[in-house]
């Protein structure tokens, strides 16, 4: 026997697993569909509809649609991104796209560039980006909005300077949104201690109460 075999194998390490915070979608569960699709921004050049609304037990996510018509340099183009949230802070409010959630009970969050954390304070509402696709006149992109809104309007906000909106709002049903999470399907138990499986995304998140509002929605 050599010298190094003469010593006994360590014991393997128990796997690492991350925890998941309780604001994150969970990966082990089907959602429920929520019917119907809006346009908030719609002009000669530039569109922005949301659809495909999805609830899940801890919050709702929907599909952003971003169009050119054709680029047109004077006015902005995106390059792939239209929010450009790994740009942010080097291209001004005036060029991206920004959007924001205000829910009827005054909770609100809007795209400010940064990385997801936690909520400031239980139930505060969180907004972020989880991917997207797409080339300089088309993308498509996901948000994630935590918790689930309470019965009432679900205000999206939506801005775009470079096209000439300064601001363009459309409505969810929240109480729709509330009974698509009942039909869910969930397919296993959630692990204590999981977390979400690695994927490419960009995020952003405000998150304020209603007594900490002022008047703009975008922040």
């Amino acid at each position: 026997m050599s010298f190094f075999e003469s010593f006994p194998e360590p014991a393997p390490a128990p796997p690492y697993r991350p925890q998941r915070s309780p604001w994150e979608r969970p990966d082990t569960v089907i959602p429920g569909s929520v019917p119907g699709e809006l346009v908030l921004i719609r002009t000669d050049n530039a569109a922005v509809a949301i659809g495909s609304v999805r609830s899940y037990p801890n919050g709702f996510e929907f599909t952003v649609h971003a169009r050119l018509r054709r680029e047109d340099e004077t006015r902005g183009h995106f390059d792939a991104d239209p929010f450009q949230f790994h740009r942010h802070g080097k291209i001004g409010h005036e060029q991206v796209l920004r959007l924001g959630v205000l829910f009827a009970d005054g909770r609100r969050a809007a795209t400010t560039g940064g990385m997801p954390s936690r909520p400031r304070e239980p139930g505060g509402l969180i907004l972020y980006q989880d991917g997207g696709g797409g080339n300089t006149l088309s993308y498509d992109t996901n948000f994630w909005v935590h918790p689930l809104p309470p019965d009432g309007p679900v205000t999206l906000v939506a801005s775009w300077l470079a096209q000439g909106v300064a601001e363009a709002r459309a409505e969810l049903d929240g109480t729709a949104i509330r009974e698509a999470a009942e039909r869910v399907i969930t397919l296993w138990p959630e692990e204590p201690g999981s977390a979400p499986g690695a994927s490419w995304t960009t995020s952003t998140i405000t998150a304020t109460s209603p007594d900490q509002q002022d008047t703009d929605p975008l922040g």
